[in-house]
């Protein structure tokens, strides 16, 4: 039999990604990892083959992390508000997981257009782009309200912008309602 693993693969995980979410991935290496667990690197070669493989599985925790803080929050309303501002929230709070989540490194998902095609991505359209349009109607409405919420969040996360609460929501609404009305007119 085996000896038993001192550093199980779980702990690793978990202490790789408290260091994400305090220092952010890029200073997250393989000794600072071992110092911080008390052990040496060797646990963490075993678990992962290198560090991209770790940071692969640090992009889907965070990803999972967030997904679970925006469905703990209270709904808003109207839905596409409260989604928006979740986002922005999390990209404002966890600074770190938000930069990972919004790698421009491929982490093997899907592109919006195939989230949008999924049952759980029909779910979200018909709740924020409401009905009485056909499916190419919103999922255009989505990936256009999407983009400007995501660059919104980008720029509060890098502190590039500083609004009140107030005036990121008129600018959520305006960007909304500019979008539907563009889409009406098509």
């Amino acid at each position: 039999m085996p000896p038993k693993e001192k550093v199980p693969k779980v702990r690793i995980e978990d202490e790789a990604f408290e260091m994400t979410r305090e220092y952010g991935f890029s200073s997250v290496t393989a000794r600072k990892l071992a110092d911080r667990l008390g052990c040496s690197t060797q646990p963490i070669f075993r678990a992962y083959e290198n560090m991209d493989e770790l940071r692969t599985d640090l992009f889907h925790m965070s990803t999972e992390y967030f997904i679970g803080q925006m469905l703990s929050k209270k709904n808003r309303s109207p839905a596409y508000l409260g989604l928006a501002l979740s986002y922005i929230d999390f990209a404002r709070t966890e600074k770190h997981l938000f930069e990972l989540i919004a790698s421009v490194d491929d982490f093997g998902t899907q592109t919006i257009t195939e989230f949008l095609k999924s049952d759980e991505g029909e779910k979200i359209l018909g709740r924020v782009s409401g009905t009485g349009t056909d499916t190419k109607n919103r999922q255009e409405l989505f990936t256009m309200f999407w983009m400007f919420v995501h660059g919104m969040a980008a720029l509060i996360s890098g502190n590039r912008v500083d609004f009140s609460d107030r005036e990121i929501r008129s600018y959520i609404t305006k960007a909304y309602e500019g979008f539907v009305s563009q889409i009406k007119k098509a």
